[in-house]
């Protein structure tokens, strides 16, 4: 007795819908279930990204992790919910471009991408305080909620203008 698929025969706004509801790193792995889901992770409306790397091997796979979906990511789709929650504290290492530079970098991708829902916590910094907020969130026109843990906002160099939030 062949068991059936019922899941697969669902149309790809469902399946986005129940992907969305999983960390991206396991959005991605359904890729290899068939052709048919090979490339819905490209489309999910929610990218949710979490990790506290414990060394540089797991700082440089979780970086190219998320820069790897943000490349093969689907422009026709945006972004509505950006999680990312990622701790790393080697403070020894010299990085061609600072993690932030790179956080500040998928900020700016999710921003043109029309994101809704920005949910950030990112423990990067050897400083007392909190990371500065990237200035592209303060000008978004489609944010509409805003979580931030472990930012600060220094006073504004260019207007902030969040007509949905």
């Amino acid at each position: 007795m062949v068991e059936e698929d019922i899941i697969s025969t669902l149309p790809d706004l469902i399946l986005r819908h129940i992907l969305s509801f999983l960390e991206t790193k396991h959005a991605v792995t359904t890729s290899i279930l068939s052709k048919r889901w090979k490339n819905l992770y490209r489309s999910v409306p929610v990218l949710h990204f979490k990790t506290t790397a414990t060394d540089e091997a797991s700082y440089f796979r979780f970086i190219n992790f998320v820069s790897s979906v943000f490349l093969s990511r689907d422009l026709a789709f945006s972004v509505k919910t950006f999680h990312l929650d990622f701790t790393y504290h080697d403070y020894q290492i010299i990085y061609p471009r600072s993690p932030m530079e790179i956080v500040t970098a998928w900020i700016n991708v999710i921003v043109l991408l029309g994101v809704e829902c920005i949910d950030l916590c990112v423990e990067l910094e050897k400083t007392i305080g909190f990371t500065k907020l990237p200035i592209s969130i303060l000008t978004c026109n489609t944010l509409v909620v805003l979580n931030l843990h472990c930012f600060g906002v220094e006073e504004a160099l260019s207007p902030v203008d969040l007509p949905s939030l």
